[in-house]
Protein backbone atom coordinates (compact mmCIF):
# COMPACT_ATOMS: atom_id res chain seq x y z
CA UNK A 1 0.00 0.00 0.00
CA UNK A 2 2.92 2.32 0.64
CA UNK A 3 5.70 3.44 -1.73
CA UNK A 4 9.39 3.16 -0.84
CA UNK A 5 10.98 5.85 1.31
CA UNK A 6 12.51 8.06 -1.38
CA UNK A 7 13.35 11.71 -0.81
CA UNK A 8 11.76 13.87 -3.50
CA UNK A 9 13.10 17.33 -4.28
CA UNK A 10 10.04 19.51 -4.89
CA UNK A 11 12.25 21.97 -6.76
CA UNK A 12 12.36 19.36 -9.52
CA UNK A 13 8.61 19.74 -10.06
CA UNK A 14 6.40 22.53 -11.31
CA UNK A 15 3.60 22.57 -8.74
CA UNK A 16 1.01 21.51 -11.35
CA UNK A 17 3.06 18.34 -12.00
CA UNK A 18 3.40 17.42 -8.33
CA UNK A 19 0.63 14.87 -8.04
CA UNK A 20 -0.83 12.94 -5.13
CA UNK A 21 1.49 9.98 -5.76
CA UNK A 22 4.46 12.37 -5.56
CA UNK A 23 3.15 13.84 -2.34
CA UNK A 24 2.77 10.39 -0.79
CA UNK A 25 6.27 9.38 -1.86
CA UNK A 26 7.66 12.63 -0.46
CA UNK A 27 5.93 12.16 2.89
CA UNK A 28 7.37 8.66 3.16
CA UNK A 29 10.79 10.05 2.36
CA UNK A 30 10.60 12.79 4.99
CA UNK A 31 9.04 10.75 7.80
CA UNK A 32 10.99 7.58 7.13
CA UNK A 33 10.60 5.20 10.05
CA UNK A 34 10.03 7.83 12.70
CA UNK A 35 6.94 9.94 12.20
CA UNK A 36 6.77 13.52 13.38
CA UNK A 37 7.61 12.60 16.96
CA UNK A 38 11.20 11.99 15.83
CA UNK A 39 13.50 14.79 16.97
CA UNK A 40 14.98 14.88 13.46
CA UNK A 41 11.68 15.70 11.76
CA UNK A 42 10.54 19.26 11.21
CA UNK A 43 6.75 19.57 10.98
CA UNK A 44 7.25 22.55 8.68
CA UNK A 45 8.65 20.21 6.02
CA UNK A 46 5.39 18.25 5.89
CA UNK A 47 3.41 21.48 5.85
CA UNK A 48 5.56 22.66 2.93
CA UNK A 49 4.86 19.46 0.99
CA UNK A 50 1.12 19.74 1.61
CA UNK A 51 1.18 23.37 0.50
CA UNK A 52 3.18 22.56 -2.62
CA UNK A 53 0.71 19.90 -3.74
CA UNK A 54 -1.81 21.59 -6.05
CA UNK A 55 -5.07 19.72 -5.67
CA UNK A 56 -6.10 17.76 -8.78
CA UNK A 57 -9.61 16.33 -8.49
CA UNK A 58 -8.65 13.37 -10.66
CA UNK A 59 -6.05 12.52 -7.96
CA UNK A 60 -8.48 12.30 -5.06
CA UNK A 61 -11.95 11.72 -6.55
CA UNK A 62 -11.60 7.95 -6.21
CA UNK A 63 -11.02 8.32 -2.46
CA UNK A 64 -13.83 10.80 -1.87
CA UNK A 65 -16.82 8.83 -0.65
CA UNK A 66 -19.62 10.93 0.82
CA UNK A 67 -22.31 9.68 3.18
CA UNK A 68 -24.86 12.42 3.82
CA UNK A 69 -26.34 10.50 6.74
CA UNK A 70 -23.29 11.55 8.78
CA UNK A 71 -21.39 14.84 9.11
CA UNK A 72 -18.29 13.54 7.32
CA UNK A 73 -16.44 10.40 6.28
CA UNK A 74 -12.80 9.37 6.80
CA UNK A 75 -11.33 7.72 3.71
CA UNK A 76 -7.84 6.23 4.07
CA UNK A 77 -5.39 6.71 1.19
CA UNK A 78 -2.11 5.50 2.73
CA UNK A 79 -1.34 3.91 6.10
CA UNK A 80 2.26 5.12 6.18
CA UNK A 81 3.57 1.69 7.22
CA UNK A 82 2.08 2.38 10.64
CA UNK A 83 3.93 5.71 11.03
CA UNK A 84 1.25 8.05 9.63
CA UNK A 85 -2.19 8.06 8.04
CA UNK A 86 -3.07 10.10 4.95
CA UNK A 87 -6.77 10.37 4.25
CA UNK A 88 -9.52 12.31 2.52
CA UNK A 89 -12.37 13.65 4.62
CA UNK A 90 -15.64 14.23 2.74
CA UNK A 91 -17.83 16.80 4.50
CA UNK A 92 -21.60 16.86 4.08
CA UNK A 93 -23.40 20.16 3.53
CA UNK A 94 -23.84 22.29 6.65
CA UNK A 95 -22.05 19.81 8.92
CA UNK A 96 -19.17 19.94 11.39
CA UNK A 97 -16.91 17.76 13.49
CA UNK A 98 -17.15 17.64 17.27
CA UNK A 99 -14.59 19.68 19.16
CA UNK A 100 -11.70 17.25 19.60
CA UNK A 101 -8.06 16.73 20.41
CA UNK A 102 -5.61 14.59 18.42
CA UNK A 103 -4.36 12.16 21.07
CA UNK A 104 -0.84 13.61 20.83
CA UNK A 105 -0.71 13.27 17.05
CA UNK A 106 0.34 15.98 14.60
CA UNK A 107 -2.44 16.95 12.16
CA UNK A 108 -1.90 18.72 8.82
CA UNK A 109 -5.05 19.57 6.87
CA UNK A 110 -5.33 20.85 3.29
CA UNK A 111 -8.62 21.90 1.71
CA UNK A 112 -9.15 20.24 -1.66
CA UNK A 113 -12.64 21.48 -2.55
CA UNK A 114 -15.16 23.85 -0.98
CA UNK A 115 -14.47 25.91 2.12
CA UNK A 116 -13.90 24.77 5.69
CA UNK A 117 -13.78 26.78 8.89
CA UNK A 118 -11.40 25.80 11.65
CA UNK A 119 -12.36 26.97 15.14
CA UNK A 120 -9.38 26.64 17.45
CA UNK A 121 -9.95 26.40 21.21
CA UNK A 122 -7.53 26.66 24.09
CA UNK A 123 -6.93 23.26 25.69
CA UNK A 124 -8.84 23.25 29.01
CA UNK A 125 -6.73 23.00 32.14
CA UNK A 126 -9.14 20.46 33.60
CA UNK A 127 -11.50 18.25 31.61
CA UNK A 128 -12.99 15.37 33.58
CA UNK A 129 -14.69 12.79 31.40
CA UNK A 130 -18.46 13.29 31.33
CA UNK A 131 -19.01 9.72 30.14
CA UNK A 132 -15.88 7.59 30.39
CA UNK A 133 -17.52 4.28 29.47
CA UNK A 134 -19.47 4.47 26.23
CA UNK A 135 -17.76 5.36 22.95
CA UNK A 136 -18.97 6.34 19.49
CA UNK A 137 -17.60 6.80 15.99
CA UNK A 138 -16.31 10.36 15.79
CA UNK A 139 -18.18 10.87 12.48
CA UNK A 140 -21.50 9.94 14.10
CA UNK A 141 -24.01 12.70 14.95
CA UNK A 142 -24.33 11.29 18.46
CA UNK A 143 -20.79 12.47 19.30
CA UNK A 144 -21.90 16.11 19.03
CA UNK A 145 -24.36 15.98 21.92
CA UNK A 146 -25.85 18.68 24.11
CA UNK A 147 -23.76 20.11 26.94
CA UNK A 148 -25.19 18.62 30.11
CA UNK A 149 -22.61 19.34 32.83
CA UNK A 150 -21.30 22.25 34.83
CA UNK A 151 -17.89 23.70 34.07
CA UNK A 152 -16.00 26.48 32.34
CA UNK A 153 -16.73 27.12 28.65
CA UNK A 154 -13.98 26.53 26.14
CA UNK A 155 -12.14 29.65 25.00
CA UNK A 156 -12.01 30.30 21.25
CA UNK A 157 -8.54 31.42 20.22
CA UNK A 158 -9.06 31.64 16.46
CA UNK A 159 -11.61 31.24 13.69
CA UNK A 160 -10.21 30.77 10.17
CA UNK A 161 -11.91 29.91 6.88
CA UNK A 162 -9.71 27.86 4.56
CA UNK A 163 -10.14 27.71 0.78
CA UNK A 164 -8.86 25.14 -1.75
CA UNK A 165 -5.11 24.55 -1.51
CA UNK A 166 -4.77 26.28 1.87
CA UNK A 167 -3.18 24.33 4.72
CA UNK A 168 -3.42 24.38 8.50
CA UNK A 169 -1.57 22.51 11.24
CA UNK A 170 -2.67 21.61 14.77
CA UNK A 171 -1.28 19.66 17.71
CA UNK A 172 -2.57 19.26 21.26
CA UNK A 173 0.06 21.76 22.40
CA UNK A 174 -1.70 24.32 20.18
CA UNK A 175 -5.23 23.46 21.26
CA UNK A 176 -8.45 21.69 20.34
CA UNK A 177 -10.32 22.34 17.13
CA UNK A 178 -13.60 21.91 15.28
CA UNK A 179 -13.90 21.80 11.49
CA UNK A 180 -17.15 23.06 9.91
CA UNK A 181 -18.61 23.13 6.43
CA UNK A 182 -21.05 26.03 6.61
CA UNK A 183 -22.22 25.71 3.01
CA UNK A 184 -25.83 24.61 2.62
CA UNK A 185 -25.29 24.04 -1.10
CA UNK A 186 -22.23 21.82 -1.50
CA UNK A 187 -20.00 19.40 0.32
CA UNK A 188 -16.33 19.99 0.98
CA UNK A 189 -13.24 17.80 0.72
CA UNK A 190 -10.01 17.95 2.70
CA UNK A 191 -6.74 16.01 2.84
CA UNK A 192 -5.40 15.08 6.29
CA UNK A 193 -2.10 13.73 7.51
CA UNK A 194 -1.90 12.33 11.06
CA UNK A 195 1.38 11.18 12.58
CA UNK A 196 1.63 9.08 14.59
CA UNK A 197 -1.71 7.43 13.71
CA UNK A 198 -4.34 7.21 16.44
CA UNK A 199 -7.50 5.17 16.89
CA UNK A 200 -9.39 7.33 19.38
CA UNK A 201 -9.45 10.91 20.62
CA UNK A 202 -11.30 12.99 23.18
CA UNK A 203 -14.26 15.16 22.21
CA UNK A 204 -15.27 18.16 24.29
CA UNK A 205 -18.39 20.05 25.39
CA UNK A 206 -18.09 23.67 24.29
CA UNK A 207 -20.10 25.17 27.15
CA UNK A 208 -18.44 23.24 29.97
CA UNK A 209 -14.98 22.22 28.70
CA UNK A 210 -15.60 18.64 29.82
CA UNK A 211 -14.24 15.77 27.77
CA UNK A 212 -16.83 13.41 26.39
CA UNK A 213 -16.37 9.74 25.59
CA UNK A 214 -13.52 9.06 23.21
CA UNK A 215 -14.41 9.37 19.56
CA UNK A 216 -13.49 6.17 17.75
CA UNK A 217 -11.67 7.10 14.54
CA UNK A 218 -12.88 4.50 12.04
CA UNK A 219 -12.57 4.50 8.25
CA UNK A 220 -15.46 4.74 5.85
CA UNK A 221 -13.29 3.45 3.01
CA UNK A 222 -9.73 2.23 2.41
CA UNK A 223 -8.01 2.80 -0.92
CA UNK A 224 -11.27 3.97 -2.48
CA UNK A 225 -13.22 0.84 -1.44
CA UNK A 226 -16.11 1.10 0.99
CA UNK A 227 -15.60 -0.89 4.19
CA UNK A 228 -18.41 -3.32 5.02
CA UNK A 229 -20.24 -2.32 8.17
Amino acid sequence: MSPPNVLVNINDYPSHNFRLKDLIQSIHGVLGDGGLDSSQINANKIIELMEFYSAHSDDWNEYTLFDHSRPYTRNLIDDGNGKFNLMVLAWSKGQKSPIHDHAGSHCVMKVLDGQLQETLFEYPSSSGLSDPVSVADITDDSVTSKDEHEGQPLVVSRNTVYHPNQVTYVHDTIGLHRISNHSSEKGAVSLHLYTPPYKACKTFEEKTGRARSSGICTYYSIGGTRISQ
